[in-house]
């Protein structure tokens, strides 16, 4: 098990919290004993904020039972949480503008959040992977999925041109 750097568990999610997840791919969370009212409708809301470490690109960002994998994170975004439980998650891939107290992470389907369900951040894995490309030989044998899949979890982009990608695998 990864090292955890950061818990907490939702203790409200505000009416439009899904608009927010669907339009925007955004997430805002505030502790709740710090949320101004007019707030709470966009927020989720959370207790037991608990940081034990910093929050960097390469960590996972998890939610429910889905894990996101953190490309980006603001220069306020540590004492933001410390002081006010306060972060925005953004589901953008990285692509987006990187605001002082956002995290950005991967682009994938965003699970429905609950009151009870925690919130956490690990370690991530060697992150010396994260952003480069990888085209795979045989990638359609079971053995070129799983090395896909290894490969995707650890920040890289599989690429159908050998000749764009930094990594090359041969799948024997």
């Amino acid at each position: 098990m990864s090292k955890k750097y950061y818990s907490t568990k939702v203790v409200g999610v505000g009416g439009q919290v899904a608009n927010f997840l669907s339009a925007g791919k955004m997430l805002v969370m505030f502790d709740d004993s710090m949320v101004l009212p007019e707030l709470r409708d966009i927020s989720v809301l959370h207790s037991g904020n608990q940081i034990n470490d910093i929050i960097k690109p390469g960590s996972i960002f998890k939610i429910v039972d889905t894990e996101f994998r953190i490309l980006k994170v603001g220069n306020d975004v540590q004492n933001n949480l410390k002081n006010l439980g306060h972060v925005v998650i953004k589901f953008d891939g990285g692509t987006g503008e990187l605001l002082e107290g956002s995290i950005h992470v991967e682009d994938k389907p965003i699970p429905k959040i609950q009151v009870g369900d925690e919130i956490s951040i690990f370690e991530g894995a060697d992150s010396s992977l994260n952003g480069k490309t990888a085209a795979i030989v045989n990638a359609d044998s079971e053995i070129g999925k799983a090395v896909a899949q290894i490969l995707t979890d650890n920040g890289v982009t599989i690429v159908a041109d050998k000749n764009k990608a930094d990594i090359l695998i041969d799948v024997k």
